[in-house]
């Protein structure tokens, strides 16, 4: 099995990528985390204002925010538990999500 096309019936924000090649799922991830870095420079105010506790950078960032989990040949990412980033990042995550899935959806057809 390649890549499964993703199509609207797809109800999560989350889904970064469905299928069983291991390259393509890497890579999914790759631009992804490209996309966080981004948002991360939107809002830098907002991490640069933080202490990263227990991580190596000075400050906070987003990527301390995010955990992907794979399974079944699916590929999503999440915010830790108890996580207080505020809503207008989340929603920026969940529209870069969104973003690479139509990304991938135009790619397979």
């Amino acid at each position: 099995m390649n890549r499964a096309p993703l199509t609207n019936w797809i109800p999560f924000n989350n889904i970064l990528y469905i299928g069983d090649e291991a390259k393509a799922c890497i890579n999914i991830i790759e631009k992804f985390n490209g996309k966080l870095l981004e948002i991360e420079r939107m809002y830098s105010s907002w991490f640069d204002s933080r202490t990263a506790k227990n991580k190596p950078a000075t400050h906070d960032k987003l990527q301390y925010h995010i955990q992907y989990h794979f399974e079944g040949g699916i590929a999503v990412f999440k915010f830790k538990g108890e996580d207080d980033l505020p809503a207008v990042i989340r929603k920026e995550c969940f529209s870069a999500c969104k973003n690479l899935a139509a990304e991938q959806l135009y790619a397979v057809c």
